[in-house]
């Protein structure tokens, strides 16, 4: 038996219990870990990526290339228009030297990018 998604939300809209629902978020946080872990495990040094779910959040949405991983982490070189959002974003933790027109940030978890 099939079920697509369409019935699975009104099911839930229509039927689930508060115990139920208490078990959907259960899964679904389980799935969400899954899949970052999947992502991260196929980010590669030489990839195009995004930047999401990152504290500071100016590097949300920002975009660069991998340069290099080791272990967890990656090192990605900002692009240029990427570099200028992070040299004028409002935060204390992140300093773009006047003149550089391509930041490169170490120590990013690559469970925080995604390919673009």
């Amino acid at each position: 038996m099939s079920i697509d998604l369409s019935t699975v939300t009104t099911w839930i809209g229509a039927h689930a219990t508060e115990a139920d629902t208490d078990r959907i978020m259960e899964v679904i946080v389980e799935r969400r870990k899954t899949l970052a872990q999947m992502a991260a495990a196929s980010i590669v040094v030489g990839m195009d990526v995004e930047v999401v779910n990152l504290s500071p959040a100016a590097y949300k949405g920002q975009r660069g290339t991998v340069t290099a991983i080791k272990g967890k982490y990656a090192t990605v070189k900002f692009t240029k228009q990427s570099t200028v959002n992070l040299r004028f974003a409002r935060s204390a933790r992140i300093r773009v030297p006047s003149g550089v027109e391509q930041f490169e940030s170490y120590g990013i978890p690559l469970q925080c990018l995604r390919q673009v």
